[in-house]
């Protein structure tokens, strides 16, 4: 059986092994304007991918626009940004047709082929190959063959899909997202999309004024006439809002009300920009606030109506922030972690910086722990060591520049302004270990949107400040991630201009100590930040050690310590997927709900199930399906119980292995 095991594990992650890649710079390496080209990545270098000597993405330009069903493109050339330095290998583009979800490749069958030699390549840079005809269709491969290996020849992606991306191995091209990677190649195709009629572009909208109280900010509209003939009668409705209401578009001259701004006609393909910023304005209210902005294009002619539209979005916050919170994903024992630690303790001021280090590898025990492999993947990262500056910014790897863009990105974010006044906190513990934790965040100053604030979360965690232990650089203090007390969202600011609430948790039994468990007082400290869960972007951070903790009586109703004498069982583990598996356990109270949520081995999350059960004893059945009902591939599973009984609130984490 164990022989069996081992080969089914060995056969899936041959396919994983096929390919690999090295963390990227993460810088954006050109703009690219989607009316000229198409493409699935974001324009990043976030990753460089070796191990095959193919790779392709799959264009499927019906799924460009919602409701379109059929859409011809028409393609004149491919792009395709090379990594590296150097190289010896010549590049091979190949333009093919679509054949049941594979390229046809056979020398008879290719729309196109184009060598580079190797002198020939832009390396670091974008590189443009015309293609002899203009070619249509809805489905369309490039197909780029290119030797790479762990040196100096590599494929850049940015991190983000994978739908769409595709590697060969085997005689078959894998799609990245089929083994779980989030990856799209830096792979694009410039044409334009065929529509029947005219077909207008609303590109961009760009800002002219100082984003201040009571101050006039200008739009600047970007449009394209993607047509072959003029077109006239087409305007633009813009729409500012606060959360108060609309914001009116204002004649400069005499501040009467401006509902539409009117174009003259558009020469066919051509781009226009309108700069208003002499004529038409709007006048900011006097006090801090969010605002959206959305703008539409309208044409009586127009026949892709899709790309008409714009929305942004901007705020005004008055109150400074003080300090910041940098987030780290690194592995022990690694020399890019250890020049992590190193450039930081040399830029880094503790002073108003706070350092959150998550080992999210099993490998680094005993500093890996669940909560920091959670929100390892709540940033969508992939790899060691990573960097995140103020929840937004991301730095990728450690590389030459990692030093200067630190530097700069620290800098700046210390200058970023924030909606939050005032904070306090205060904890009490007694003699058994309990905690009571108490936070009051402030907002006094500044206008927010519901949706916004229904996207706030407050988390409280754990860290241990950890120094001289085996795998990290001597002398350099290291905080670490250690354990997850609380994630609450921050609704109250919809009826209040605070919120506030008490949490619970134990010094002793609700997480261990990597270093002296005699010294916990001495070296942890709890953290809390507030952030938006779809942006990232912290905008509030800070934190009280333990020695700053009162004695005192501590109750412990309501409160989320979880239990240590609960019994969790899996069975069969492994399980085979023709199997069902039993994920069962128990409490010493009556279990008003429970949910289990499974999570494959890059934490994405593959299935839910709740329960509203009135008993001790809950059984999942897990039929080795996700969400969609389809069949998950063999691998290891992670099995990720919440509970509630009595109201208190229980958490507790196996293994399985799923196998064919």
């Amino acid at each position: 059986m164990k022989r069996y095991i081992i080969v089914l594990i060995v056969l899936a992650s041959s396919i994983l092994s096929a390919v690999d890649y090295y963390i990227a710079t993460g810088e954006n390496v050109r703009p690219l304007v989607r009316d000229t080209l198409a493409y699935y990545h974001t324009n990043t270098d976030d990753q460089h991918w070796f191990g095959s000597d193919s790779w392709a993405v799959k264009f499927e330009f019906n799924e460009f626009y919602a409701g379109i069903d059929s859409l011809l493109f028409e393609a004149e050339g491919a792009d395709i940004y090379i990594p590296g330095i150097s190289g010896i290998d010549p590049l091979v583009i190949k333009l093919c047709k679509d054949s049941f979800g594979q390229p046809l490749i056979e020398p008879d069958s290719l729309l196109f082929s184009h060598t580079l030699q190797a002198s020939e390549i832009q390396y670091q840079d974008w590189n443009y190959i015309p293609f002899t005809n203009v070619i249509t269709d809805t489905t369309l491969w490039l197909v780029v063959d290119y030797p790479t290996n762990t040196t100096t020849q590599f494929i850049s992606a940015s991190a983000v899909g994978g739908l769409q991306s595709y590697f060969f191995n085997d005689g078959y091209y894998h799609s990245m997202f089929s083994i779980s990677y989030d990856s799209e190649f830096l792979f694009s195709l410039q044409g334009r999309f065929l529509t029947t009629g005219t077909d207008l572009d609303l590109v961009s909208i760009n800002w002219v004024g100082e984003f201040q109280p009571d101050n006039f900010i200008y739009p600047i509209l970007t449009i394209k006439n993607n047509s072959d003939i003029p077109v006239s009668g087409s305007y633009v409705i813009p729409l500012l809002e606060d959360p108060n209401g609309t914001i009116e578009l204002i004649y400069i001259a005499d501040s009467t009300s401006c509902q539409q701004i009117d174009l003259p006609v558009l020469n066919a393909n051509e781009i226009y920009v309108f700069d208003v910023s002499d004529s038409l304005g709007y006048l900011l209210p006097d006090r801090a606030s969010q605002y959206k902005f959305a703008a539409e294009l309208f044409c009586i002619t127009d026949s892709l109506s899709q790309n008409n539209s714009i929305e942004d979005e901007f705020q005004i916050y008055v109150e400074e922030t003080e300090i910041l919170l940098i987030e780290d994903a690194v592995q022990l024992n690694d020399s890019n972690s250890n020049d992590i630690w190193l450039t930081q303790a040399s830029i880094l001021d503790t002073s108003n910086c706070i350092t959150i280090n998550y080992f999210a590898d099993l490998i680094d025990e005993p500093f890996f722990n669940y909560d920091s492999y959670q929100r390892f993947h709540y940033y969508d990262l992939m790899g060691f060591p990573a960097t995140i500056v103020g929840g937004s910014e991301k730095l990728l790897g450690y590389y030459n520049g990692y030093s200067n863009q630190l530097t700069e990105l620290y800098n700046t974010t210390l200058l970023n302004n924030s909606f939050i006044s005032n904070d306090t906190c205060y904890a009490f513990y007694n003699d058994l270990g309990n905690v009571s934790f108490s936070y009051e965040l402030e907002n006094n100053e500044t206008l927010l949107f519901d949706d916004f604030i229904n996207d706030l979360t407050l988390r409280i965690g754990v860290i241990e400040n950890v120094k001289n232990e085996t795998g990290i650089p001597a002398d350099i203090n290291i905080p670490v991630f250690t354990y997850l007390i609380a994630e609450i969202d921050a609704t109250q600011f919809l009826d209040s201009s605070t919120i506030s609430d008490t949490v619970h948790f134990n010094m002793s039994e609700d997480f261990e100590t990597i270093s002296d468990t005699t010294a916990t007082k001495d070296n942890c400290e709890v953290v809390f930040w507030l952030q938006n869960d779809v942006t990232k972007e912290i905008f509030h951070v800070n934190k009280l050690p333990f020695t700053e903790f009162q004695p005192g009586l501590v109750s412990l109703d309501d409160n989320e310590i979880s239990n240590t004498e609960h019994s969790l069982l899996i069975f069969p583990n492994p399980c085979k997927t023709t199997e069902t598996m039993n994920i069962s356990f128990s409490l010493p109270n009556t279990i008003q709900s429970a949910e289990l949520k499974i999570y494959n081995i890059k934490g994405q999350l593959v299935k839910t199930i709740t329960q509203e059960p009135v008993t001790q004893n809950v059984s999942f059945i897990w039929n080795g399906k996700n969400n969609v009902n389809k069949q998950v591939s063999s691998g290891i599973y992670l099995m990720q119980i919440k509970a509630e009984a009595n109201g208190r609130k229980y958490k507790f984490y196996k293994k399985s292995l799923l196998i064919r």
